[in-house]
């Protein structure tokens, strides 16, 4: 996944809410596929990880047992999380090295209420009661790299890498769900959630689930169904798909991302179609290209299942559903480093024993960190000043930027180094999910555990402006 920028275009841009931490996002089967929305200003200037001696104790132990009860040895690291910042970057961090059945205690400091950091990825297992490995700490750097953006903004990712001694971790879903939570509030979708009381109305916003993702024609009619003729082919139609249990309910969304009833991106809603009990719908296909589809039952107290079928009679077929590598097909680039070496850090920003915030105001040209980098794939129409918007938090002056660029990841018309920063643009433990492997930094040092980024939208992480994110010329 990739996107590109001109030089110098893009300022500044107003940040959202630093406190908010990352949440999860459900897929259909074990693969590494998150949203990002955490700040590059959070990151390159929270009293965590820019904070030497945070940093050191934090990687000296288990996270299991840092944060709660308060007080004993670690003392110092949990007043570091009276900074925001550093509350948002260690959500972060947690979802990135343990697995989905791990959570990390914390009291907030503010308020003493308890939490739990949730674990998501499971890149680093071994520190929930450990210090990690350096390969661990590899991992987890370049995992918190690739989900920074200077928007702050919810965006959808597939990381793609290699552990030899795990080779499933990096696998790819078969089938991807679409997204439940809107990008652009970052909260998730009303019909997502639960219903609070038992209902019959075919519209209510509750109680719906994912089924799958598609690609269609802009401006061309698809036709799908579970169970019944496509509704403008009730006499002549072949059946599409099936259902089991309940009545059931299908709606269409534009985009990856699920709908309300009453959403602009709302296509189509399919009940009880040509006489039958099962659903059906019909919809043009939208500008995007990409559509979303979601499920019930007709009857929020029982429950079915939906095979969702498209129909192939058009000469340009939709597809249906769509796999993990063809929704996330934009190739970005990779990230690699290691965040926590106390001794490279180029700001310090820490909590007094007063409770007292210091270095928020920093400006720190170049890299915060002195040992992370990134690369971008080939194609992008202005690499350097896309490093820059997607890298730095002042990206029109390259300062308090979160790694170092190093340039082309694979160039196909130089394929060794210094004009390829990595060896492999394929590593060979997960074939054909076309994860850079074996990256140089900008001193020739080989790093072997890149993350590479692949993204739905090339422009997504960057603002909309002209020139901003074309990949060889085109949007």
């Amino acid at each position: 996944m990739g996107v590109a920028l001109s030089s110098g275009a893009l300022g500044c841009q107003p940040e959202q809410d630093s406190a908010r931490g990352e949440e999860e996002t459900r897929t259909g089967e074990q693969s590494l596929r998150v949203a990002n929305s955490l700040t590059t200003q959070a990151l390159v200037l929270n009293a965590i990880t820019t904070n030497p001696s945070a940093s050191a104790m934090l990687i000296s132990g288990g996270l299991q047992d840092m944060f709660y009860p308060t007080g004993g040895s670690y003392e110092p690291l949990q007043r570091q999380l009276r900074d925001p910042d550093a509350q948002q970057v260690m959500s972060y961090l947690v979802s990135c090295a343990l697995d989905a059945s791990s959570q990390v205690p914390w009291k907030d400091p503010i308020t003493g209420t308890p939490r739990t950091w949730k674990g998501k990825l499971g890149l680093c297992p071994e520190w929930k009661t450990g210090a990690p490995s350096l390969a661990c700490k590899n991992r987890v750097s370049a995992c918190l790299l690739a989900r920074n953006n200077a928007l702050g903004r919810r965006v959808e990712l597939s990381l793609r890498g290699e552990d030899p001694s795990r080779p499933g971790l990096f696998s790819l879903e078969g089938v991807t769900l679409p997204v439940e939570h809107d990008p652009a509030t970052d909260a998730l979708v009303p019909s997502f959630t639960g219903c609070a009381a038992p209902s019959t109305v075919t519209t209510r916003d509750c109680g719906w689930k994912g089924d799958g993702i598609g690609r269609c024609v802009p401006g061309q009619v698809v036709r799908l169904g579970a169970g019944a003729r496509a509704p403008d082919q009730c006499g002549t139609g072949a059946v599409l798909g099936s259902a089991s249990g309940a009545p059931m309910m299908l709606r269409a969304c534009e985009g990856i991302t699920g709908c309300d009833a009453g959403s602009a991106r709302h296509l189509a809603h399919g009940v009880g179609t040509c006489g039958t009990n099962q659903p059906s719908m019909t919809f043009t296909c939208p500008a995007s290209g990409f559509f979303s589809v979601m499920s019930q039952a007709a009857d929020s107290t029982q429950t079915g299942a939906v095979s969702v079928q498209e129909e192939t009679s058009t000469p340009a077929a939709t597809r249906y559903p769509l796999s993990e590598a063809e929704v996330f097909s934009v190739r970005e680039g990779a990230y690699f480093g290691n965040i926590f070496e106390p001794t490279a850090l180029g700001a310090k920003v820490y909590v007094d024993e007063f409770g007292e915030l210091h270095g928020k105001q920093q400006i720190i040209r170049g890299s915060v960190y002195r040992k992370m980098y990134s690369c971008q794939a080939a194609g992008w129409s202005d690499a350097a000043a896309y490093a820059a918007n997607r890298l730095c938090a002042l990206p029109a002056s390259g300062a308090n930027c979160a790694a170092i660029p190093t340039g082309t990841c694979v160039n196909p018309a130089a394929p060794t180094y210094p004009s390829s920063r990595c060896v492999l643009s394929d590593g060979p433990v997960v074939p054909g999910d076309m994860d850079y492997e074996k990256c140089r930094d900008s001193t020739g040092a080989m790093w072997n555990e890149p993350i590479t980024v692949f993204l739905h939208d090339a422009c997504a992480l960057l603002p909309k402006a002209p020139d901003a994110c074309g990949m060889n010329g085109q949007r």
